[in-house]
């Protein structure tokens, strides 16, 4: 039997999305110039991803000229690990205000980008508070604390120095694919209660330091590992699982660590989601790893 995967509700109970609506009038925007110096540079910390992918890329500048423009900031801001930023549209991008208020509607277009980012800079909150003007402030609660950032990196980097070594990726892989498997169970209670808080096994510290966890907890940890290995990787996700994808030798290949984990039998087969292509995904059709191309198009 395998897990059901608790993703959507977990992403509606912890997610929020609010916006403050300041309406002033529309004409002074246009009118407006801008004093930049009042918009603070967003400097990324350890945990910023390099890696540009097809959906988002990282666009710095505080200066929003269209729509592709402005998810990219915001996805550059939260890729940042910073928790607050100012930016503000372009006296030319006339549709600025409709299309920060569509995202803000949106919450899938902005909790998605939770997936391409690492797991210590995703935040459970953010707010988006913007005005007639064109400005625009964002300011995210983090899903990680410091406290539990700093106890999974021991137990990563304890693992990673004792049993990994350089040589074949896939190999190191499996290693941590089975060491997370083997130490982590399946956190039923939030099968019949998604709001159950007994563990944080929504995220890598239930997994690593509680040992329980649910999907979004496994791809985390993976993620974690992923990233200390210079692996480059995001999350896909539907709205009911999230699981890894990873480059490696060439090839953007799937990682399901909650499906390779069954909830009963220990000794089946745990390897069948275990850096497979899109197509061996599919030919398991087990109708919980559909996902968008779009987004998710390097799959």
């Amino acid at each position: 039997m395998k897990k059901f995967a608790l993703f959507t509700g977990f992403i509606i109970a912890v997610l929020t999305i609010i916006a403050a609506i300041k309406i002033e009038d529309i004409d002074y925007w246009y009118e407006h110039t801008f004093n930049e110096e009042n918009y603070i540079a967003i400097n990324p910390n350890k945990y910023f991803l390099q890696d540009n992918f097809n959906y988002v890329n990282n666009y710095s500048k505080n200066v929003i000229n269209n729509k592709k423009q402005l998810i990219d900031f915001i996805y550059y801001f939260i890729n940042s690990g910073n928790e607050t930023a100012n930016g503000y549209c372009s006296k030319n991008y006339y549709d600025c205000i409709n299309d920060i208020k569509q995202i803000v509607n949106d919450k899938d277009s902005l909790s998605i980008l939770n997936n391409f980012v690492h797991p210590f800079n995703s935040y459970s909150s953010i707010e988006l508070n913007y005005n007639q003007k064109g400005e625009f402030n964002i300011v995210i609660k983090k899903l990680y604390t410091s406290e539990q950032i700093n106890a999974i990196n021991k137990v990563v980097d304890d693992f990673i120095n004792t049993n990994i070594k350089k040589g074949n990726t896939k190999e190191n892989l499996k290693k941590i694919h089975d060491f997370i498997i083997d130490t982590t169970d399946y956190d039923k209670l939030k099968t019949t209660n998604i709001h159950d808080t007994t563990y944080f096994s929504q995220n890598a510290y239930g997994v690593l330091i509680e040992h329980y966890g649910i999907c979004s907890g496994y791809s985390d940890t993976m993620a974690i590992f992923l990233n200390k290995l210079n692996i480059p990787n995001y999350k896909i996700s539907n709205d009911e699982h999230i699981w890894n994808l990873a480059y490696i030798d060439g090839k953007w290949l799937h990682i399901d660590l909650t499906w390779d984990d069954p909830v009963t039998d220990k000794n089946i087969n745990r390897d069948n989601y275990f850096l497979i292509t899109t197509k061996q995904l599919n030919d398991l059709q087990d109708d919980s790893h559909s996902f968008d191309k779009e987004i998710f198009s390097e799959a």
